[in-house]
């Protein structure tokens, strides 16, 4: 590989059980099996990096909340750059890209590259959407890092439709890699043994997973569940965690539609899958996404599927052949595609989709990509 002896840093907040930490690990070790010096580095000191690559975290532990680590982190994250001084910058979420893009402003020598994990504008009906000032800040931040970057990473498609990608993509500063999904390694993992009761009989089992964060639409898929329970009984559990009162409020919700004895909160798991294969249903209720990671885990262990129309690419990975879409503002249309799904009658499988998005055909892209970059000319 061009470029041995430089090293490849991806900057990621923490190494949470998250679907970007997943995709930056897998990127990782992809890399390192290519014979490149990689870094993982991180705010938090939270996870194992692969094995043969460095995990550099750059604060002691959790602060008062996200945005002051986020602010904490930009001056040793710039001391770190210019100490050890990476050949490459990867942003590999969003929700990490501001402190990189602070802290490698103005670094001779540094390429830096973003990785747009999920959607910029949030523009669909019925979305929570913040006020003017935020949506305009967005917006003017969007378009300084695709200025900034030497590359955009886009994980779907689907995200072609902000006009700063498209932009971007057509002066062929961005490219689209999908998210992949190893179908073996989620096989092989499913087959542990089950991690909670509701997974061996009795009523359906629905899951759902991701942050408790308004992103993730639990509160719609917990009146859709209350809806399909007055015809029939099913169980919703969450998989996911927050740091706010997210978690609180989703307990009192389904307190108040009287499903609260039918909802399990258990937080995060390091195996999704031995929830997923055991589970009658997987619901992704998102109002956007870039390209939903679980949703591909999901139909790698052949569990039925009903995902929102407008989940990043949730619409090209099921269509109406491998699972069902939904409005993610219409609770009766949400509830009967749940109805639809849980009927053997009426279930529409996803079968082997998953071998579509074969993860060895992503990271092999990833791959070639860092070399093309590390092949550019030093940036002055």
């Amino acid at each position: 590989m061009v470029g041995e002896g430089e090293t490849v840093a991806l900057y990621v907040h923490e190494l949470a059980h998250t679907g970007v930490v997943r995709n930056t690990l897998a990127i990782a070790a992809a890399l390192r099996d290519g014979g490149q010096r990689v870094q993982i580095v991180t705010g938090l000191p939270r996870g194992e990096a692969p094995q043969g690559v460095e995990h550099v975290s750059l604060l002691r532990g959790p602060m008062a909340s996200r945005r002051v680590e986020q602010l904490a982190v930009v001056p040793r994250l710039r001391e770190f750059l210019k100490s050890r001084r990476p050949a490459v910058l990867i942003s590999t979420g969003n929700h990490g890209h501001a402190a990189a893009w602070a802290a490698a402003k103005g670094l001779a020598g540094l390429k830096r590259v973003y990785r747009i994990s999920n959607d910029l504008t949030r523009d669909m009906p019925g979305a929570p959407r913040s006020g003017p000032l935020k949506r305009f800040l967005r917006r003017r931040f969007a378009s300084r890092l695709a200025s900034d970057a030497d590359a955009l990473v886009l994980v779907s498609p689907s995200l072609l439709s902000d006009p700063v990608l498209a932009s971007a993509h057509a002066a062929r500063k961005a490219v689209v890699i999908r998210n992949g999904v190893d179908v073996a390694e989620a096989r092989n993992r499913a087959a542990g043994p089950s991690p909670h009761s509701w997974l061996e009989g009795g009523d359906p089992a629905l899951i759902a997973i991701g942050r408790l964060a308004p992103q993730k639409n639990f509160p719609t898929l917990l009146r859709a569940v209350a809806q399909v329970n007055q015809a029939r009984a099913v169980r919703l559990i969450i998989l996911g965690e927050s740091r706010d009162r997210s978690r609180a409020e989703l307990q009192a919700q389904a307190d108040a539609l009287g499903i609260g004895e039918r909802l399990l909160l258990p937080g995060t798991t390091d195996n999704v899958f031995a929830w997923l294969a055991r589970a009658d249903l997987f619901v992704l209720p998102s109002w956007w996404e870039g390209s939903p990671n679980v949703l591909l885990e999901a139909i790698a262990v052949r569990v039925p599927v009903a995902a929102s129309r407008t989940a990043g690419n949730a619409a090209e990975i099921i269509g109406t052949d491998y699972g069902r879409l939904f409005d993610p503002a219409d609770v009766g249309e949400m509830a009967a595609a749940i109805s639809a799904q849980i009927d053997p009658a009426t279930r529409i499988e996803p079968g082997d989709r998953a071998s579509d998005y074969d993860l060895d055909a992503t990271l092999s892209r990833w791959r070639t990509f860092v070399d093309g970059v590390l092949r550019q000319g030093t940036r002055a």
